[in-house]
């Protein structure tokens, strides 16, 4: 009688999680916060600026950088959406305190979409070639020129497309003034992250 009572009380009772389940919810929980901390962190680079025309100077590449390296492909990329998307609801977190829909269809809106593909580009690439032989900075900072250059090209696209500037105007606008800035943050990204790297590993050991 006993034995039959055990019976029920455990087919009654609700199934444990089990170990996968709870990694599985904990590992969404940290990526949801993984992925707002990177679009809280462009929106603080953005209003760190010197106002040029018309694309203004910004330390958000620094900030996409830190995202690209450190993230997934996936979450680097939903970061810089998540970004652009509350900048489009009309938060202010765009350059200068601005938001609204509006923003992504002028000179700096080609910039703001290319942060998605720049930060899927550069995390992609460097989850790549961190597999190869090379040093993790040196694989770090290809990858970030990688983003740069996808950030660059959407930028450039709608400069020429949308703002209706010559291809070479919308470069010397929109590109030329910033490459030399932007290669040294990326190295900055590289260099700080590769230190980072070494120290773990030295410690592991």
């Amino acid at each position: 009688m006993r034995k039959k009572m055990n019976d029920v009380v455990l087919e009654s009772a609700p199934a444990a999680p089990g170990l996968a389940g709870l990694v599985r919810s904990s590992s969404t929980k940290a990526s949801v916060l993984r992925i707002a901390v990177g679009a809280v962190a462009l929106a603080l680079c953005a209003n760190l600026e010197i106002p040029l025309q018309p694309v203004p100077f910004t330390l958000q590449i620094l900030a996409l950088g830190f995202i690209a390296a450190t993230l997934k492909p996936k979450e680097a990329a939903s970061a810089a959406a998540a970004y652009a998307a509350a900048g489009a609801c009309g938060l202010p977190v765009f350059a200068g305190g601005m938001g609204g829909v509006w923003r992504l269809a002028g000179p700096t809106g080609g910039f703001i979409l290319g942060f998605i593909a720049g930060a899927w580009v550069g995390s992609f690439l460097l989850s790549k070639l961190s597999k190869t032989h090379l040093p993790w900075a040196v694989s770090a900072f290809i990858s970030l020129v990688a983003m740069i250059g996808a950030v660059y090209l959407c930028g450039w696209a709608q400069l020429v497309l949308v703002v209706h500037l010559s291809v070479s105007a919308a470069f010397a606008a929109g590109v030329a003034p910033f490459v030399v800035f932007d290669l040294i943050k990326a190295g900055l990204v590289a260099s700080v992250l590769g230190v980072g790297h070494i120290v773990a590993d030295s410690i592991h050991r």
